[in-house]
C-alpha cells in the first residue's frame, strides 16, 4: 500500500510539473507574437529590443496566470493548523510553487518598485500607501499586513507559516506603519512589528513576538538597542 501512495505522489508531482510548464508556454505566447513582428526586420538593434521587451512581456502575463490561477481555485490563506497531507496544505504549496517560479522569471527583477506591491495586493496581501518593498521573499500574502510607509530592506523575508511535527502551521504578520525591516532581516509567523519600530539589518523576529512602537532591534537572538 506505501508503495502504491508513493507511487501516486511521483506520478501526481510529474503531472504538476507538465502543468506548471505549460502555463508558462501559455505566459510566453505573447512575447512570441511581439517578438514575432521584429524577426524580419533586418534590424539586429531592433530585434534585440523586442527579445529585451518580450522578456517583460512574458514575466507580466505570467504573474497575471498566477493571480488568475489563485483565485479560481478559491484559495485563501488562513490562521490555523493544517496537516501536510490535507486539501489546504496541497492547494497552498501549489501556489507556493507557481510563486516560486515568478521569482525567478520576473519577481527579482522589480524590487522597490510600485508594480511589485500590486502584485503582492492581487495575491491578498494588505499593503498600505508609501510601502517600499525590496525584496521577493513574501509569502503567504493573505496574512500579511503592511502600514502606510513602511519600507522592507533588500532581500528581507516575511513568512507566515512554519512546519512543525507534520503540520503546518499558519499565522499572521503584521508591520505596522512607518516600520523598517532591515536588509536580508526575517520575520517569522505571528510576529508583530508595531508603529515605528525598527527591525536592524541580519535580524531575526521569532514566530508570535511584538516589537513595541518606536523601538529599535537587532541581531539573533533578538534584543532591544534603541528608541525611535
Amino acid at each position: 500500500m506505501s508503495r502504491l501512495v508513493d507511487f501516486g505522489l511521483r506520478f501526481a508531482a510529474f503531472l504538476y510539473l507538465i502543468f506548471q510548464f505549460v502555463i508558462v508556454g501559455v505566459a510566453l505566447l505573447p512575447a512570441v507574437l511581439f517578438v514575432e513582428n521584429f524577426w524580419d526586420s533586418g534590424s539586429f538593434p531592433l530585434l534585440a529590443l523586442s527579445l529585451g521587451l518580450g522578456y517583460l512581456l512574458f514575466g507580466i502575463a505570467y504573474l497575471a496566470m498566477v493571480i488568475v490561477i489563485k483565485h479560481l481555485m478559491f484559495f485563501r490563506g488562513r490562521e490555523g493548523d493544517h496537516s501536510f497531507v490535507s486539501a489546504y496544505a496541497l492547494r497552498w504549496a501549489f501556489i507556493g510553487s507557481l510563486v516560486g517560479l515568478a521569482k525567478v522569471v520576473i519577481l527579482q527583477h522589480l524590487k522597490g518598485m510600485p508594480v511589485l506591491n500590486t502584485f503582492y495586493r492581487a495575491m491578498g496581501a494588505t499593503i498600505g500607501r508609501g510601502v517600499v518593498i525590496n525584496s521577493c521573499n513574501l509569502f503567504d500574502f493573505d496574512l500579511i499586513d503592511i502600514g502606510d510607509g513602511a519600507f522592507v530592506g533588500g532581500d528581507a523575508v516575511i513568512i507566515g507559516h512554519a512546519g512543525e511535527a507534520g503540520v503546518l502551521k499558519i499565522r499572521r504578520v503584521r508591520i505596522g506603519a512607518r516600520c523598517t525591516v532591515g536588509q536580508s532581516s526575517i520575520v517569522f509567523p505571528g510576529a508583530t512589528m508595531e508603529e515605528g519600530s525598527v527591525l536592524g539589518a541580519l535580524s531575526l523576529l521569532p514566530k508570535g513576538r511584538t516589537l513595541p512602537a518606536g523601538t529599535v532591534w537587532g541581531g539573533n537572538p533578538l534584543r532591544e538597542i534603541g528608541r525611535g
